[in-house]
């Protein structure tokens, strides 16, 4: 259970890296507010990669990552809706939709 619970961290933190890098890159005309947002992201991008490393401990790799990958993409896209208010098209819904039927259809 406890690694489950490093994967969740994981996988929520690589969505939050995504938010500042994109934060980062729109606001690429002020230097020192682009810089400070890139080295948040990164710090929150290692900080995935500790959590993810310790969820290997307890999860097979080949479920762990499918699983990883999966939640980072729902997620970005859900966060990109939220804050970026972008469009996700009626193709790209049924896409993330065959992704996450397909990670379950792995992790069983």
């Amino acid at each position: 259970m406890k690694y489950m619970i490093f994967l969740v961290f994981s996988f929520t933190l690589n969505a939050g890296s995504y938010v500042f890098y994109k934060y980062s890159s729109n606001n690429s005309g002020k230097r020192v507010i682009s810089s400070i947002l890139l080295l948040s992201g990164l710090m929150i991008g290692a900080l995935n990669a500790f959590f993810y490393t310790k969820s290997l401990k307890g999860i097979k790799l080949s479920i762990a990552y499918p699983v990883f990958s999966a939640a980072s993409i729902f997620l970005v896209s859900l966060i990109s809706v939220v804050l970026f208010k972008e469009i996700i098209s009626t193709r790209k819904a049924i896409g993330i939709g065959v992704i996450l039927v397909g990670v379950v259809l792995v992790a069983m």
